[in-house]
């Protein structure tokens, strides 16, 4: 029997996997992980519905999450002004 010292999550950015050994990780350390811009922004997938994470924030982390990162700005609307 194959000891296993430490359990890998598979999570997905962008439908990518990406393989981490870690419990917990912030917005920028997905990012990192995922080799992401830094000023992209990230969002957590639950189904039809998408959460923001910040930099800072911290994310419990299970097996095949998904995450989405997109460029700054395009997510929304932003003010134009002419």
């Amino acid at each position: 029997m194959a000891e296993h010292t430490e359990h890998e999550f598979t999570i997905f950015v962008n439908n990518q996997p990406f393989k981490t050994s870690a419990h917990e990780l912030s917005g920028a350390e997905i990012k990192a992980l995922a080799g992401v811009p830094a000023d992209y922004e990230l969002f957590e997938v639950n189904g039809s519905q998408t959460s923001p994470v910040s930099d800072s924030q911290k994310v419990h982390i299970h097996n095949n999450q998904h995450f989405r990162a997109i460029p700054s700005g395009t997510f929304g609307q932003r003010d134009i002004t002419t």
